[in-house]
């Protein structure tokens, strides 16, 4: 028998969410209930999900164990954030009434704002200050159910600000309880400083970035922004087959602003393991070819960026 030490009772319901993922369609209702059942855990690690009346034949309840009274609650699985960007300096407040207002994200840009902006502070900040900041947003997430996210960099475009960027994110997976998934998003723009020569900025992004973030094992994952006035399906594909060359799977900022081509490039980038689209227009969703090609894909819709 495994033994327990903390214990989740009498809940109205508990959503396994047990089966095949990911689901389509009307499967993504199926939360898979359990009623009048018990979550049983051992050194953080859960042992059983069950009938309350067979808990006794699997578990040993240890003295002293926490145990929930969770009466007439739901209990749900750690809710996982696909799509973060947990570290970065600065503050873009003011930018937020500017879009609310509807001007577009191009125009804030085009006026300093936008990614550069954030970029800029990113560049200024140190280790700690970066780490500080990330950590107060990841106790706001824990707090409100997230217990994994994934969590880009891209906020400083140069090798040592990327690297610093995602050497937070491995202090912080390790310290903090909710568990971080890193990407490298060396190409989230083209900075300032490359904008009169976009090969020399791909070429950083593929020849140095990335082996060095793989010489540290700082990233699982590979993004890149395919956008008007960003990266071209040209560029954005160099970027991720040089990450999936070197062990980075493949994400993509995909047709956000505009139909730039981005899930053309999601389709042609990888093989078993297929992209995982960050954001996408409603028009994307084709049918034919484009959809059976990236049909494997996750896509996640970011509706207010």
């Amino acid at each position: 028998m495994q033994p327990a030490d903390f214990l989740i009772e009498h809940a109205a319901l508990i959503a396994t969410c047990a089966g095949t993922a990911p689901r389509r369609g009307r499967a993504q209702a199926d939360i898979s209930p359990l009623r009048h059942a018990v979550v049983a855990a051992h050194q953080g690690v859960i042992v059983y999900v069950g009938p309350a009346a067979e808990l006794s034949g699997a578990i040993y309840v240890l003295p002293g164990a926490t145990r929930i009274d969770a009466r007439g609650c739901t209990v749900v699985p750690g809710f996982v954030d696909p799509h973060t960007h947990l570290v970065f300096a600065g503050d873009r407040h003011d930018e937020l009434q500017q879009r609310l207002a509807g001007i577009s994200y191009e125009t804030v840009a085009a006026g300093g704002g936008g990614i550069v902006a954030t970029v800029a502070a990113t560049r200024n900040a140190s280790a700690d200050e970066l780490a500080a900041g990330a950590r107060r947003r990841l106790d706001e997430m824990l707090a409100c159910g997230t217990t994994t996210c994934e969590a880009k960099s891209g906020y400083g475009l140069t090798t040592e600000s990327e690297l610093r960027q995602l050497r937070v994110l491995r202090s912080l997976d390790h310290d903090h309880p909710i568990d971080i998934v890193p990407t490298f998003l060396g190409a989230h723009d083209v900075p300032h400083e490359y904008r009169n020569r976009r090969d020399a900025y791909v070429s950083l992004v593929t020849q140095e970035m990335i082996p060095a973030v793989v010489s540290e094992g700082l990233a699982d994952w590979c993004d890149v922004f395919c956008e008007r006035g960003v990266f071209t399906p040209a560029e954005s594909r160099a970027i991720l087959r040089a990450g999936l060359a070197q062990g980075l799977l493949p994400r993509i900022h995909a047709d956000e602003l505009a139909r730039s081509g981005g899930c053309e490039v999601a389709a042609d980038t990888s093989g078993r393991d297929r992209q995982t689209i960050s954001s996408l227009r409603t028009h994307q969703a084709q049918t034919g070819s484009l959809r059976r090609r990236w049909s494997p894909s996750c896509c996640r819709s970011q509706p207010f960026t």
